[in-house]
């Protein structure tokens, strides 16, 4: 008796079984997701949201927004008022014509007043290209002594010349006599002086340059002449910057005549 040997499955039998024939599997159930409590409907009322007020709001019962206002600026400080002015008045003066004719017609002013015909020291000044000529008054400047200003040690000195070609070019650009002590006219012995500036009022309020030469000379001790500030009508204004040291003039005058000073009369003094 012969023992019967087991069957083995050969592979090829496990894969004569096509795919489709085979079981499907199955797919992980998925869970079904919790369902949320419901809300218990509140009392409270509900706040609608800041835009939605908005747009149910009528336009015209909206307040009105008040103006974007700008910040205000710091006033300009006297100095700072006083370069302002110095420079629209140089911008004025270079649109002035015929300064030939208007600085004859000023120095025929100068001559007709009582204080020239008086005067027996004059001081003048040499002129730049925007100021009056008053060199011409050199024509009736006979028997009167005239005198121009040179700068030294921060202040004027007035030295006595023969001409207006006595006067050369400095070292600052303008035209002043060479330095001569035994030349040097005292201030307090001028009659009249002529005062450059940039601007002018009726009133005798000046604003110079800058430099404070004429103030200091102005407000020096024993200073008696009578004060005459010169220029054209264009540079006489309204008001002008001033502070405690600026020094006025007793009186202006331009090509146009002799500005009448309302204080002058005011304060019962004579009319020159």
């Amino acid at each position: 008796m012969t023992n019967a040997m087991p069957l083995r499955k050969s592979k090829s039998s496990k894969k004569a079984v096509p795919k489709s024939a085979r079981p499907a599997r199955k797919a992980p159930a998925k869970k079904a997701p919790a369902k949320k409590p419901a809300r218990k409907p509140s009392t409270a009322r509900r706040v609608k949201p800041a835009a939605a007020l908005k747009r149910a709001t009528p336009k015209s019962a909206r307040p009105a927004k008040a103006p974007a206002t700008k910040s205000p600026e710091a006033p300009k400080t006297l100095r700072e008022q006083k370069v302002a002015v110095r420079l629209e008045m140089r911008t004025a003066v270079l649109k002035i014509r015929e300064r030939a004719r208007r600085s004859k017609e000023l120095c025929k002013e100068i001559i007709s007043h009582p204080s020239w015909r008086r005067s027996v020291i004059v001081a003048i000044f040499a002129p730049m290209d925007t100021e009056p000529d008053v060199e011409l008054l050199w024509k009736y400047a006979e028997g009167k002594t005239i005198c121009y200003p040179t700068i030294r040690m921060g202040g004027l000195d007035f030295m006595s010349v023969g001409g207006p070609d006595s006067v050369a070019i400095g070292k600052f650009g303008i035209r002043e006599p060479i330095f001569d002590q035994s030349r040097v006219i005292p201030p307090d012995t001028f009659d009249v002086v002529l005062v450059p500036g940039t601007a002018f009022t009726a009133n005798g309020d000046r604003l110079g340059r800058g430099g404070g030469f004429y103030d200091r000379l102005l407000s020096s001790p024993g200073f008696r002449a009578f004060k005459v500030g010169v220029c054209f009508q264009r540079q006489v204004l309204d008001s002008v910057p001033v502070e405690p040291h600026d020094q006025r003039v007793h009186r202006v005058v331009t090509e146009g005549g002799w500005l009448q000073r309302p204080d002058f009369i005011k304060a019962g003094k004579p009319n020159a």
